[in-house]
């Protein structure tokens, strides 16, 4: 298994790809996943990976991204897209695969979240400046009731849960009914109930998640 890459290597590749996406009319981007955490950390986490959320990807807007991270990748990186299926509804996602400062990594574009319009994300997000960009992001309860949401099989591991727990205790203060609002409007919450017992059936607690409410 790859040591995950260091924070610097995402941020170089988030850099790179902003502004292509902005001149392929792929403006409505929202970072997701650890980079989202980051945003609202004073030290960036590291990560194989980048999740965006772009509505407006197309292959001629993943083309372009690879032809500009050829200069940090010494080579052009391969791509695909595919539309899947996310309970039922329709889930395109898009990937490049490239190879940077010597670690192997991920860009992810995910054309929806979770199968939703993105836009039902509007009432949730925060645009925040950080490494000299503009970047749409999630607040902070919104990423805590995406972090605890994970599905099967891998669920909420050990390693997110712990870096979930530093996410929180950074942030000091949680409004948890907004994470229970963005629970049940991505109709999550039985996926997070499960996957908190889970976690409390290895001896493993979420700070603060005694305030996710239960189902009647």
């Amino acid at each position: 298994m790859h040591p995950r890459p260091p924070a610097r290597v995402w941020i170089d590749v988030l850099k790179k790809i902003t502004p292509v996406l902005a001149k392929c009319d792929a403006n409505d981007v929202i970072i997701f996943g650890s980079q989202a955490m980051s945003v609202y950390m004073e030290r960036a986490l590291a990560s194989k990976d980048i999740d965006l959320i772009v509505p407006a990807i197309t292959i001629n807007s993943l083309e372009k991204s690879c032809d500009e991270l050829t200069q940090i990748a010494g080579k052009k990186p391969t791509y695909d897209y595919q539309v899947g299926d996310y309970l039922g509804r329709r889930y395109p996602i898009g990937h490049i695969y490239l190879t940077h400062s010597g670690f192997p990594f991920v860009v992810e574009f995910f054309q929806n979240f979770l199968g939703y319009e993105s836009s039902r994300l509007t009432p949730f997000l925060a645009l925040k400046e950080k490494w000299g960009l503009w970047i749409q992001a999630p607040s902070p309860e919104a990423i805590i009731g995406t972090r605890l949401a994970f599905r099967p099989p891998e669920r909420i591991t050990p390693f997110n849960a712990s870096r979930l727990n530093r996410f929180i205790r950074t942030l000091g203060t949680i409004d948890w009914s907004e994470v229970n609002t963005f629970i049940d409007t991505f109709e999550l919450r039985t996926i997070v109930q499960e996957n908190l017992a889970e976690l409390k059936s290895k001896r493993i607690s979420i700070i603060g998640s005694s305030k996710i409410a239960q189902h009647k």
